[in-house]
């Protein structure tokens, strides 16, 4: 194995580990309901209503309710069975939504991140300045919470673990919406993205959050923080169903190196259990 598939089967791993949680709070509810049982509807409302409290959102619980039921009426059905259903449908439904974020189309490309207080903004910036630099890039980070000194140490903090300068003279902005077009003056183009990043533990929160952030920015992709502390992370599932927006990212820890492209086949196995070959 080389040292790159190792590095992806090491991530995974993590992943793998960070999901538990997820993973025991739908893998637990499904499990008790099938075993020793003869599936029939009551069961399938059980299990869409195990899916509904997971996050996985109402779309998505009934499309992977019915697949366990497609052709098992009054059949056993194990939980391995019921995994590997889970494990599609998921998949299915993230599949559209994963997309790398590209820096190709524009120099100097200019990411806009947002999200609340506590998402974990600060530091997927510093994990994607060192992917950046990683990659051979020039890099240059600028606050733009310029009402919270905290803030901008820590960015600093993070500018030099990762070995990027840091700008932090920007000027006093009360609106999000401001930024953007003083932004534009400068660069008509810019920003060339707008990454928001969510935080997994609060759940259905994060739909009102895209919701409004999406308003008021434009937000053309999403980062995913804090998978390796909750058991809520099937609300992945339940935005990409409902918005279809691309997600870039994924991080299940505070290291450097604990942020990385999002694979919806990987993360699907993850919820449902299954360990990543």
């Amino acid at each position: 194995m080389n040292d790159s598939a190792a590095d992806k089967q090491g991530w995974w791993r993590r992943l793998g580990g960070g999901l538990k949680r997820t993973s025991a709070s739908i893998g637990d509810a499904l499990t008790g309901l099938v075993v020793k049982r003869k599936l029939d509807q009551a069961m399938l409302d059980e299990i869409e209503e195990a899916l509904i409290r997971a996050d996985l959102g109402l779309d998505c619980a009934a499309r992977i309710a019915a697949a366990v039921g497609e052709g098992r009426y009054d059949k056993s059905i194990t939980p391995e069975e019921v995994k590997e259903v889970l494990a599609r449908e998921v998949e299915k439904a993230l599949a559209p939504v994963e997309k790398p974020l590209s820096m190709e189309n524009a120099r100097p490309f200019v990411v806009l991140v947002i999200g609340v207080n506590g998402s974990g903004k600060t530091t997927t910036i510093g994990k994607l300045a060192a992917q950046a630099r990683a990659q051979g890039r020039s890099v240059m980070l600028a606050a733009g919470d310029t009402f919270r000194a905290a803030a901008i140490d820590q960015l600093k903090i993070w500018g030099a673990r990762s070995g990027a300068p840091v700008m932090a003279r920007a000027p006093l902005m009360d609106e999000l919406e401001k930024m953007v077009r003083v932004m534009k003056k400068v660069d008509p183009g810019a920003p060339h993205a707008v990454l928001l990043v969510l935080d997994a533990t609060v759940g259905q929160n994060a739909l009102a959050q895209v919701e409004a952030f999406r308003e008021v920015a434009g937000v053309t992709g999403l980062a995913m923080t804090k998978l390796d502390g909750t058991a809520r992370g099937g609300i992945l599932v339940a935005l990409a169903d409902r918005y279809r927006l691309p997600v870039h990212f994924i991080g299940v820890g505070e290291g450097i190196d604990d942020l990385a492209p999002f694979s919806a086949r990987e993360f699907a196995r993850a919820i449902a259990g299954i360990e990543i070959s």
